[in-house]
């Protein structure tokens, strides 16, 4: 089995921003991650669902702890950045509840330039809450300076 790196030590995203708890599994194009939604969660609202939208926010983060795991792999940086650039397709089927553990499922499916497109799945259990494909802008060493 193997041991992942803190998801702080991969992305610079800190609570309660950080919405990701840790690296279950990364292959070349697949990542799996791990979100819990505790009660004080940022996208929570009063009626105790997660804001349906907060699944694009987990696949960029959950993408975002696995591409990184996959550069320390390959010797490279992660010195850098990036930010979740648009989405398409993306699906509601059902919410997630304070108490539920999701699954982040992600895989490349392309890239142009510094935009990486990214399909991605919210699971609770084998029950798909939301899909959706993200476009995630990265940059490595400074970021640019349009920004």
């Amino acid at each position: 089995m193997t041991k992942y790196p803190e998801v702080t030590s991969l992305i610079p995203h800190r609570p309660p921003m950080l919405l990701v708890s840790r690296v279950l599994d990364v292959q070349e194009k697949i990542g799996l991650a791990e979100a819990p939604v505790k009660e004080d969660h940022l996208f929570l609202c009063e009626n105790g669902a997660l804001l349906p939208e907060t699944c694009c926010e987990l696949i960029a983060q959950g993408y975002g702890v696995c591409e990184a795991y996959r550069r320390i792999q390959k010797g490279l940086t992660i010195k850098g950045g990036g930010y979740l650039a648009t989405l398409r397709d993306m699906e509601s089927f059902s919410s997630a509840r304070a108490g539920d553990v999701l699954t982040i499922k992600t895989e490349k499916m392309d890239e142009c330039f510094d935009t990486y497109i990214v399909r991605g799945e919210v699971l609770r259990g084998e029950e798909k809450l939301a899909q959706a494909t993200v476009y995630i802008f990265m940059w490595k060493g400074e970021p640019p300076k349009s920004l």
